[in-house]
């Protein structure tokens, strides 16, 4: 059931990309193929899952994770880590669009919002499917829910309309992340060294993205978002 989730999740998340890039003015004056675009994902997707499930075992230490063999059966042994693969996806990706001169933050804006579009049917499958009605899991899906809901109604069109900066969506995504994070760990009352990691690794990404958001001047104004 959990490679049903994730193959879900996986098409709702390309069906996105090309949605937003294939006809992108920016992506196509820098002459960026769609193959291409899928091309990044993938890459990024096969580093995603060793990063993610590298910060799952970190997360819950386990002896059994050690085994490579476990390590690599995710279907019999599943659990990856989100932030795992939000913050080493991003670095990576990051990496890699600059190694290969592509529009850096435009596309990063596009695989934040395809992202931010699939947590939420992540979290609510998994809930579903494994029947795991608890209220962290829950109250995180319904902050995405309403994160996603303010992107599409509110950033995005003004995005498109050349009010908001490119990589604004991406610091917006990131700050939504980590708050949502932070406030559902605490409301499911999960160890402390779980928190403790988790939020030393949130806070180092956070800062660097406020940081950016700062330093590329591209926060927009009010009169802007009007």
């Amino acid at each position: 059931m959990y490679l049903i989730i994730l193959f879900i999740c996986l098409s709702i998340f390309l069906y996105v990309i090309h949605y937003f890039a294939h006809d992108d003015f920016v992506i196509l004056k820098k002459n960026v193929s769609m193959e291409q675009i899928f091309n990044v994902v993938f890459i990024t997707l096969a580093f995603v899952f060793f990063i993610s499930r590298l910060f799952f075992i970190i997360l819950n230490l386990r002896s059994s994770y050690l085994n490579p063999i476990v390590f690599l059966a995710f279907p019999y042994f599943p659990g990856f880590s989100l932030t795992g693969a939000v913050v080493g996806g991003s670095a990576f990706l990051l990496w890699y669009l600059k190694k290969k001169r592509f529009p850096v933050k435009r596309i990063l804006d596009f695989f934040s919002t395809s992202l931010l579009t699939v947590i939420p049917v992540y979290l609510f499958l998994n809930v579903l499917i494994y029947r795991k009605f608890l209220i962290g899991p829950i109250l995180e899906g319904i902050f995405f829910t309403l994160l996603l809901i303010i992107f599409y109604t509110f950033i995005l069109p003004k995005y498109f309309a050349g009010k908001i900066k490119d990589g604004f969506p991406t610091g917006l995504f990131f700050i939504g992340y980590f708050l949502i994070t932070l406030l559902t760990e605490i409301l499911e009352k999960k160890n402390i060294y779980y928190i403790i990691i988790q939020t030393a690794i949130l806070s180092v990404a956070l800062i660097i993205v406020i940081g950016f958001l700062v330093r590329e001047k591209i926060i927009p104004k009010l009169k802007d978002l009007k």
